[in-house]
């Protein structure tokens, strides 16, 4: 598969990032950005990059990528709307190739950083952005959006973490230009406390039974579902503990000065990483 990643420019290609949405979201769903937004975030100096499948002498769009004009604090920054990939084309690698066109835009422009949302219950959006990426995730909130009905939120309350991605800090530029293993991935398990209680199920899914929220490590481990998507599904309610017991662990966490640097994956689980750290002292190392 040729993938190229490429601005999305005419009303055409606008309108194939509307129906890409649609695919991913539900036609009907209320996150969907429509023509009209994006071509206003578009003509305000946004960003809106897509990936693109070479079929002959015409073109799929396989992903896409929204960026609205920010800033934080002092600084330029860009905050990402929607971010995402056909179903079809997951596990290529085309997500990071967005992101990575969506640095060197940030890095002609002047822009510093880079936020988004992710869900925090999601592992492989919290593996992408915080062990592929580089980034750390420092604020949670509840609910940003309501109760959606659109295929990936249906059933939970939309709560998030908010990932900073410093697009030219030292711990970016290790993982991204000198191809660093985050340094997290060497720890050893005995240098973190697990602060979750879990049990697995005949089903192959793992439940929430409780967490401890005093923590006593620099370093502590929460874990998270492997697939939320199919927990959803087959638990509903189990997804719904995950959610509000998460939300309460994670919120005292970061309001006790923890940054979510990583995710580990380990014997078929998977837990959030998080240091008792300054944000400026875990974006300075490599």
């Amino acid at each position: 598969m040729t993938i190229s990643i490429d601005a999305l420019r005419s009303a055409e290609e606008l309108s194939d990032c509307v129906a890409l949405q649609e695919l991913l979201l539900g036609r009907h769903a209320r996150s969907i950005i429509h023509l009209p937004a994006l071509a206003s975030i578009q003509r305000s100096g946004g960003l809106l990059v897509g990936a693109w499948r070479e079929e002959g002498a015409s073109r799929v769009l396989e992903g896409a990528l929204v960026d609205l004009v920010g800033t934080a604090g002092a600084f330029p920054s860009r905050f990402t709307l929607f971010h995402g990939v056909s179903s079809s084309a997951r596990g290529r690698g085309i997500g990071t190739a967005l992101r990575l066109g969506e640095r060197n835009h940030c890095r002609h422009n002047g822009v510093d950083v880079v936020n988004w949302w992710i869900d925090p219950l999601r592992s492989v959006d919290t593996h992408v952005a915080l062990n592929k990426l580089g980034g750390i995730a420092t604020a949670y909130s509840r609910n940003v959006f309501g109760e959606l009905g659109d295929s990936p939120n249906r059933g939970l309350a939309t709560d998030r973490l908010q990932v900073e991605w410093w697009v030219e800090s030292p711990r970016v530029i290790s993982v991204l230009d000198r191809k660093a293993a985050s340094q997290h991935l060497a720890m050893g398990l005995h240098q973190m406390d697990v602060l979750t209680k879990t049990a697995a199920r005949p089903a192959g899914y793992r439940t929430l039974l409780s967490y401890d929220t005093s923590a006593t490590s620099r370093y502590v481990l929460a874990e998270i579902p492997t697939d939320l998507d199919r927990l959803r599904r087959e638990d509903p309610e189990a997804a719904r503990r995950w959610r509000l017991g998460l939300r309460e662990l994670l919120e005292v966490l970061l309001s006790d000065g923890f940054v979510v640097i990583g995710l580990i994956h380990e014997a078929g689980r998977s837990f959030h990483l998080l240091e008792q750290v300054d944000r400026s002292d875990v974006l300075g190392r490599p």
